[in-house]
């Protein structure tokens, strides 16, 4: 039972497969919210060239309205020119949405780009589980967090509209300009502290988006095992992998050994062999190493063909953990390794 509750943190594959998925901690209301404040004080920044725009647009439809021949081409002209002058008064807003949407998305979830989630799922046209899902936790914790975002806006707006109609007293004495820009200005704060509230509340609900998903992501034991299990690779596969590669190295260095100058031992653990030309060779070279059962084999093979096995624990052990086959020692194992030849060449003389 332990091992089936879902206690252990996600594991990075466990989070790479999710990702590739689309599933991924975001919080929709965090981008909308984001809009809809950028969205205003873009509005508020080019609102000069907005109305520069939108007069220069009414200034040429007035001045045209009078004219009587209309060809195909005029057509085409006018067209154009609306086009043009809609496009300078629509793109730096539309340009500003995208930029901030597509950060806010990049904050949220990282470089993400997958196709799994268009993909039809006949799951989700279950009638049991969709009803499920209704009266779930997540379900409550959503519709609670929708009403209680909803007062609070709502507590902002009229707490600020009753504090601005206060200022209002005297309306009747100014006129239509005036009116104009304070309504304008009203509206401004308005929906500008509407705003700041929406991204308040939305970076709220990020949070609880990341918790959640986090939580929602756990592993049971058993679980991180199998993909343990799964990612090392089957035991007995593994073992008869690893016995074919033992063979295959015994095979090489059958044929080296004999060529060998001396074989250093642990004396039980492990087994290297050296050999040294000093025509061909700069410093003496391993042509052979092992560990336990390969150790054990690489003297067999040297006490077949003669050569000389001479037990030195410490250069054994650091030659087989500090040089690989086909490499000659370091400089610092030179005076070690030429006492052991120099014995060596005694012998056989």
């Amino acid at each position: 039972m332990a091992d089936t509750e879902k206690t252990e943190q996600p594991t990075g594959k466990r989070i790479s497969e999710a990702r590739q998925k689309g599933s991924v901690a975001q919080s929709a209301d965090l981008s909308s919210a984001i809009a809809i404040l950028v969205g205003f004080l873009l509005l508020y920044a080019l609102g000069n060239i907005m109305y520069a725009g939108m007069k220069e647009i009414t200034v040429y439809t007035l001045q045209n309205l009078s004219q009587k021949d209309i060809t195909p081409d005029i057509i085409v002209e006018k067209i154009i020119y609306y086009i043009y002058v809609s496009a300078k008064i629509l793109l730096p807003i539309l340009g500003g949405l995208l930029i901030v949407g597509l950060i806010v998305s990049y904050m949220q979830t990282g470089l993400l780009f997958t196709l799994k989630p268009l993909k039809p799922d006949l799951t989700k046209l279950n009638v049991i589980s969709g009803v499920k899902k209704l009266f779930n936790v997540q379900s409550f914790v959503k519709l609670l967090f929708s009403v209680v975002k909803l007062l609070i806006i709502g507590g902002i707006g009229i707490l600020y509209i009753k504090k601005e109609l206060a200022k209002l007293d005297n309306l009747i004495d100014i006129g239509i300009a005036q009116f104009f820009i304070l309504t304008t200005k009203l509206t401004f704060g308005l929906v500008m502290r509407v705003s700041i509230g929406l991204v308040i509340l939305a970076m709220i609900d990020y949070i609880y988006q990341k918790w959640q998903y986090k939580r929602g992501m756990k592993m049971s034991k058993k679980e991180v095992k199998d993909e343990r299990k799964q990612a090392e690779g089957d035991p007995v596969i593994k073992s008869k992998i690893r016995s074919a590669q033992i063979q295959m190295a015994l095979k090489r260095m059958a044929s080296a050994i004999p060529k060998a100058d001396v074989v250093v031992t642990n004396p039980t653990h492990y087994a290297v062999a050296l050999k040294y030309d000093r025509k061909s060779m700069y410093a003496p070279k391993v042509v052979a190493k092992g560990a336990d059962y390969i150790a054990l084999k690489i003297k067999e093979i040297a006490k077949i063909n003669k050569i000389p096995i001479v037990e030195d624990r410490s250069l054994a052990r650091t030659l087989y953990k500090t040089v690989d086959v086909g490499k000659e020692i370091p400089q610092k194992l030179y005076y070690a390794v030429a006492k052991v030849l120099s014995y060596v060449y005694g012998l056989k003389k």
